[in-house]
Protein backbone atom coordinates (compact mmCIF):
# COMPACT_ATOMS: atom_id res chain seq x y z
CA UNK A 1 0.00 0.00 0.00
CA UNK A 2 2.71 2.67 0.98
CA UNK A 3 4.56 1.88 -2.64
CA UNK A 4 1.11 2.57 -4.57
CA UNK A 5 0.40 5.83 -2.37
CA UNK A 6 4.56 6.70 -3.38
CA UNK A 7 4.10 6.23 -6.90
CA UNK A 8 0.46 7.97 -6.88
CA UNK A 9 2.92 10.84 -5.28
CA UNK A 10 5.20 10.88 -8.01
CA UNK A 11 2.34 11.13 -10.77
CA UNK A 12 2.11 15.31 -10.63
CA UNK A 13 5.83 15.40 -11.27
CA UNK A 14 6.00 13.00 -14.05
CA UNK A 15 3.22 15.26 -15.63
CA UNK A 16 4.86 18.01 -15.35
CA UNK A 17 8.61 16.47 -16.80
CA UNK A 18 6.35 15.30 -19.67
CA UNK A 19 4.89 19.07 -20.59
CA UNK A 20 8.14 20.79 -19.90
CA UNK A 21 10.34 18.12 -22.31
CA UNK A 22 7.37 18.38 -25.15
CA UNK A 23 6.29 21.86 -24.94
CA UNK A 24 7.44 23.74 -28.40
CA UNK A 25 8.49 27.34 -29.18
CA UNK A 26 10.64 30.08 -27.12
CA UNK A 27 8.39 29.25 -23.74
CA UNK A 28 9.28 25.96 -23.82
CA UNK A 29 13.23 26.27 -24.36
CA UNK A 30 13.09 28.48 -21.41
CA UNK A 31 11.20 26.38 -19.31
CA UNK A 32 13.72 23.57 -19.97
CA UNK A 33 16.57 25.39 -19.58
CA UNK A 34 15.24 26.52 -16.02
CA UNK A 35 14.01 23.07 -15.42
CA UNK A 36 17.49 21.18 -15.99
CA UNK A 37 19.77 23.99 -15.14
CA UNK A 38 18.64 22.42 -11.47
CA UNK A 39 19.17 19.20 -11.83
CA UNK A 40 22.69 18.57 -14.03
CA UNK A 41 25.53 18.77 -12.34
CA UNK A 42 26.65 21.60 -14.74
CA UNK A 43 24.58 23.92 -17.46
CA UNK A 44 26.02 27.04 -19.37
CA UNK A 45 24.84 29.71 -20.41
CA UNK A 46 23.06 30.23 -23.58
CA UNK A 47 22.19 26.43 -23.80
CA UNK A 48 19.40 25.53 -26.21
CA UNK A 49 17.50 22.12 -25.03
CA UNK A 50 14.86 21.37 -27.68
CA UNK A 51 11.74 19.17 -27.96
CA UNK A 52 12.15 15.56 -26.72
CA UNK A 53 15.24 15.72 -25.30
CA UNK A 54 15.98 13.38 -22.32
CA UNK A 55 18.64 12.76 -19.62
CA UNK A 56 19.58 10.05 -17.91
CA UNK A 57 20.71 10.25 -14.62
CA UNK A 58 21.34 14.13 -14.85
CA UNK A 59 23.64 14.58 -12.21
CA UNK A 60 26.67 13.27 -14.07
CA UNK A 61 26.00 15.55 -17.16
CA UNK A 62 27.78 18.67 -17.96
CA UNK A 63 27.34 21.04 -20.71
CA UNK A 64 28.87 24.19 -21.34
CA UNK A 65 28.12 27.44 -23.14
CA UNK A 66 26.32 28.35 -26.15
CA UNK A 67 25.22 24.26 -26.85
CA UNK A 68 21.89 23.02 -28.64
CA UNK A 69 20.76 19.47 -27.88
CA UNK A 70 18.56 19.17 -30.87
CA UNK A 71 15.02 17.65 -31.14
CA UNK A 72 14.72 13.90 -29.43
CA UNK A 73 18.62 13.59 -28.33
CA UNK A 74 18.74 10.81 -25.49
CA UNK A 75 21.78 11.74 -22.95
CA UNK A 76 22.14 8.36 -20.93
CA UNK A 77 24.79 8.67 -17.84
CA UNK A 78 25.63 7.18 -14.85
CA UNK A 79 28.30 4.52 -14.20
CA UNK A 80 26.47 0.68 -14.69
CA UNK A 81 25.32 -0.84 -11.46
CA UNK A 82 25.05 -4.13 -12.93
CA UNK A 83 27.22 -7.40 -11.95
CA UNK A 84 27.96 -9.00 -15.44
CA UNK A 85 30.33 -10.11 -17.55
CA UNK A 86 32.30 -7.92 -19.56
CA UNK A 87 35.46 -6.38 -21.20
CA UNK A 88 36.64 -3.41 -20.41
CA UNK A 89 38.77 -1.10 -23.28
CA UNK A 90 41.09 1.45 -21.90
CA UNK A 91 40.73 5.23 -23.08
CA UNK A 92 43.81 6.83 -21.83
CA UNK A 93 42.82 10.56 -23.57
CA UNK A 94 39.32 10.40 -21.26
CA UNK A 95 40.10 12.63 -18.56
CA UNK A 96 36.57 12.20 -15.98
CA UNK A 97 34.52 9.33 -14.39
CA UNK A 98 33.43 6.51 -15.63
CA UNK A 99 29.50 7.25 -16.07
CA UNK A 100 30.16 10.85 -16.98
CA UNK A 101 29.18 12.89 -19.87
CA UNK A 102 30.70 15.97 -20.39
CA UNK A 103 29.80 17.99 -23.39
CA UNK A 104 32.20 21.71 -24.09
CA UNK A 105 30.86 24.87 -25.89
CA UNK A 106 29.69 26.17 -29.12
CA UNK A 107 28.22 22.21 -29.92
CA UNK A 108 25.82 20.87 -31.76
CA UNK A 109 23.95 17.26 -31.20
CA UNK A 110 21.58 17.02 -34.04
CA UNK A 111 18.49 15.45 -33.97
CA UNK A 112 17.42 11.38 -32.78
CA UNK A 113 21.23 11.51 -31.57
CA UNK A 114 22.16 9.08 -28.59
CA UNK A 115 25.26 9.73 -26.27
CA UNK A 116 25.46 6.68 -23.80
CA UNK A 117 27.92 8.06 -21.43
CA UNK A 118 27.31 5.08 -19.18
CA UNK A 119 31.04 3.99 -19.87
CA UNK A 120 31.93 7.56 -20.03
CA UNK A 121 31.59 9.87 -22.60
CA UNK A 122 33.44 13.70 -22.85
CA UNK A 123 32.80 15.95 -26.17
CA UNK A 124 35.06 19.31 -26.80
CA UNK A 125 34.39 22.89 -27.89
CA UNK A 126 33.12 23.69 -31.35
CA UNK A 127 32.01 19.92 -32.30
CA UNK A 128 29.07 18.57 -34.20
CA UNK A 129 27.46 15.45 -34.25
CA UNK A 130 25.30 14.54 -37.08
CA UNK A 131 21.54 13.56 -36.77
CA UNK A 132 20.92 9.61 -35.98
CA UNK A 133 24.24 9.07 -34.66
CA UNK A 134 25.11 6.65 -32.08
CA UNK A 135 27.85 6.92 -29.78
CA UNK A 136 28.01 3.66 -27.59
CA UNK A 137 30.38 3.44 -24.61
CA UNK A 138 28.88 0.58 -22.88
CA UNK A 139 27.22 -1.86 -25.28
CA UNK A 140 25.93 -5.75 -25.05
CA UNK A 141 28.08 -8.52 -27.18
CA UNK A 142 26.99 -10.88 -28.86
CA UNK A 143 29.68 -13.51 -27.47
CA UNK A 144 31.91 -13.84 -24.50
CA UNK A 145 35.50 -12.35 -25.13
CA UNK A 146 36.97 -14.05 -21.95
CA UNK A 147 37.05 -17.51 -23.68
CA UNK A 148 34.04 -19.00 -22.35
CA UNK A 149 32.77 -21.45 -24.29
CA UNK A 150 30.32 -23.54 -22.22
CA UNK A 151 26.82 -21.23 -22.37
CA UNK A 152 24.79 -18.98 -24.27
CA UNK A 153 25.66 -15.70 -24.96
CA UNK A 154 22.27 -13.39 -25.90
CA UNK A 155 22.15 -9.83 -26.83
CA UNK A 156 19.79 -8.70 -24.87
CA UNK A 157 19.41 -6.72 -21.06
CA UNK A 158 16.22 -8.97 -20.02
CA UNK A 159 18.08 -12.28 -20.14
CA UNK A 160 19.59 -13.71 -17.03
CA UNK A 161 23.06 -11.78 -15.78
CA UNK A 162 24.95 -14.52 -16.07
CA UNK A 163 24.07 -15.29 -20.16
CA UNK A 164 24.76 -11.58 -20.47
CA UNK A 165 28.20 -9.94 -21.96
CA UNK A 166 29.23 -6.28 -22.28
CA UNK A 167 31.97 -3.85 -23.79
CA UNK A 168 32.65 -1.00 -21.84
CA UNK A 169 35.12 1.75 -22.61
CA UNK A 170 35.18 5.51 -22.45
CA UNK A 171 35.02 7.89 -26.01
CA UNK A 172 36.62 10.84 -25.90
CA UNK A 173 35.80 13.36 -29.20
CA UNK A 174 38.47 16.42 -28.80
CA UNK A 175 37.72 20.01 -29.93
CA UNK A 176 36.54 21.00 -33.61
CA UNK A 177 35.36 17.35 -34.30
CA UNK A 178 32.64 16.21 -36.60
CA UNK A 179 30.02 13.33 -37.04
CA UNK A 180 28.55 13.13 -39.97
CA UNK A 181 24.97 11.66 -40.09
CA UNK A 182 24.20 7.93 -39.05
CA UNK A 183 27.88 7.78 -37.71
CA UNK A 184 28.50 4.65 -34.97
CA UNK A 185 31.63 5.30 -32.08
CA UNK A 186 32.06 2.26 -30.56
CA UNK A 187 33.15 1.70 -26.69
CA UNK A 188 36.82 2.99 -26.43
CA UNK A 189 37.54 5.86 -29.43
CA UNK A 190 39.15 8.39 -29.20
CA UNK A 191 38.85 11.18 -31.98
CA UNK A 192 42.14 13.55 -31.39
CA UNK A 193 41.22 17.69 -32.25
CA UNK A 194 40.39 18.83 -35.86
CA UNK A 195 38.91 15.25 -37.11
CA UNK A 196 35.91 14.70 -39.08
CA UNK A 197 33.94 11.60 -39.51
CA UNK A 198 32.18 10.89 -42.99
CA UNK A 199 28.50 9.66 -42.49
CA UNK A 200 27.31 6.13 -42.05
CA UNK A 201 31.09 5.10 -40.87
CA UNK A 202 31.13 2.73 -37.94
CA UNK A 203 34.66 4.02 -35.36
CA UNK A 204 36.58 2.25 -33.11
CA UNK A 205 39.89 2.75 -31.66
CA UNK A 206 42.42 5.96 -31.62
CA UNK A 207 42.86 8.82 -34.06
CA UNK A 208 45.40 11.05 -34.57
CA UNK A 209 44.77 15.19 -35.09
CA UNK A 210 43.40 16.37 -38.32
CA UNK A 211 42.02 12.87 -39.32
CA UNK A 212 39.31 12.52 -42.05
CA UNK A 213 37.48 9.53 -41.08
CA UNK A 214 35.86 6.96 -43.00
CA UNK A 215 34.30 3.55 -43.65
CA UNK A 216 33.33 0.29 -41.58
CA UNK A 217 35.30 -0.54 -40.26
CA UNK A 218 36.26 3.18 -40.45
CA UNK A 219 40.13 4.08 -40.76
CA UNK A 220 42.15 7.05 -41.42
CA UNK A 221 41.44 8.19 -45.33
CA UNK A 222 43.54 11.41 -45.19
CA UNK A 223 43.80 14.93 -43.59
CA UNK A 224 40.56 16.94 -42.59
CA UNK A 225 42.44 20.10 -43.75
CA UNK A 226 45.17 19.70 -46.14
CA UNK A 227 47.29 22.49 -44.34
CA UNK A 228 49.45 22.08 -41.14
CA UNK A 229 47.18 22.97 -38.18
CA UNK A 230 50.28 24.50 -36.75
CA UNK A 231 50.78 26.79 -39.50
CA UNK A 232 47.61 28.20 -39.82
CA UNK A 233 47.44 29.02 -35.98
CA UNK A 234 50.52 31.01 -36.32
CA UNK A 235 48.99 33.04 -39.01
CA UNK A 236 45.29 34.49 -37.07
Amino acid sequence: MLYQIRQLITIPKAILLALITNLPGEIGRRLRYRYWKKRLRYLGRDVLIDVGVYFQRPEYISIGDNTWLDRHVIILAGPSKANRAKKEISNLSFQYEVGEVVIGSQVHIAPNVILSGIGGLSIGDACGIGANSKLYSLSHHYDALDGTKDKMIYFSPMVPADHQYLIEGSISIANNVGLGANCFILPGTALAENSFVKLGSVVRGDFTPNSLIAGNPARRVGDRYPWKIDDLSETE
